[in-house]
């Protein structure tokens, strides 16, 4: 069984990497939980996780994020936002998602825009300063929205990533000399 779900991954990252950018960046097939290897969501942070905010007034993608985002997407894993954002954006997620997504868009710099699509309604965001990360708040509400599939968190901060994985996450800290730069993905598909 552990093989057959190795050849599944190894398959499904070969045919990511090989299907051109216009292809990938299109509606995928639905994949529902009972097919897929294991049943996950990956949450992330945005802020010099999936997007370079180290140059006020001009934001990109990190290296290698928009790949990894790619690939989570071409094997059917939902991913979300675990974001600080002030609580006066809005009164609800929805409200602070769009005013998150504005702020973001209105310094991008990249010609290929951000995905928000692919994040969907899973954008969680600080409903009060208290809930601002490290707190465990966020997470709580990552985890059990994600239920009963498993949830993964990665960001940059290693405050955070110890807060998620005590929020019963598995988390992984990116940019480390000495691993891959995002979560590999057979993490994700293998239980």
């Amino acid at each position: 069984m552990r093989l057959i779900s190795r050849l599944v991954v190894a398959f499904s990252v070969g045919a990511a990497l090989v299907v051109p950018a216009s292809v990938a960046t299109a509606a995928p097939v639905p994949v529902t939980n009972q097919h897929r290897p294991s049943c996950s969501v990956v949450w992330f942070d945005l802020g010099n996780t999936l997007v370079d905010t180290r140059v006020a007034g001009q934001t990109t993608y990190m290296p290698g994020a928009l790949r990894h985002l790619r690939l989570l997407r071409a094997v059917g894993v939902p991913v979300g936002l675990i974001t600080n954002v002030p609580p006066e954006w809005g009164a609800t997620d929805v409200e602070r998602a769009a005013a998150t997504k504005a702020f973001v868009d209105s310094t991008w710099t990249e010609a290929q825009p951000f995905p928000w699509e692919w994040f969907g309604d899973r954008i969680l965001t600080p409903r009060t300063t208290a809930e601002f990360k490290p707190a465990a708040a966020l997470f709580v509400r990552g985890r059990e929205a994600a239920a009963p599939c498993r949830s993964f968190f990665e960001g940059e901060n290693p405050v955070e990533i110890t807060a998620a994985q005590q929020s019963g996450l598995t988390a992984y800290q990116i940019g480390q000399p000495d691993r891959p730069a995002y979560l590999p993905l057979w993490r994700v598909l293998v239980p």
